[in-house]
């Protein structure tokens, strides 16, 4: 089991989120003002062949000019998720999936966020 709560760092900001709930599958944390969550996805080992897991990490703030007759403002929620994709049954993971996500990191630089950001194709 992942540690109870996750550290980390946004922005140079230690943030601290307790574990809000687990499942066969997940496993959820959020600071406790809500700011930050983490979804863990995670699915048990039982079945043979590939794996599809993910971490993602959202930050949720409010956007004041959203604001209705009502004063509803509507929350702004940005996201980044990691993805990993391995067979179960083999040892090649522990050496390829750490060389995989260094290349993916060096890939999306801002610029190519940007154009993530744009639609670009």
């Amino acid at each position: 089991m992942f540690t109870d709560p996750l550290a980390c760092t946004y922005n140079s900001v230690a943030l601290s989120l307790p574990r809000t709930g687990t499942d066969k599958s997940h496993t959820f944390y959020r600071t406790p003002d809500g700011e930050f969550s983490i979804n863990i996805v995670n699915p048990p080992r039982d079945v043979i062949g590939p794996v599809f897991a993910s971490v993602s990490l959202v930050r949720t703030v409010p956007d004041p000019t959203t604001a209705d007759i009502f004063g509803q403002i509507r929350s702004i929620r940005n996201g980044f998720t990691v993805g990993y994709q391995f067979d179960s049954t083999l040892e090649q993971a522990a050496v390829d999936i750490p060389r995989l996500r260094a290349t993916v990191l060096a890939l999306v630089d801002s610029t190519f966020e940007g154009r993530i950001r744009t639609g670009e194709k």
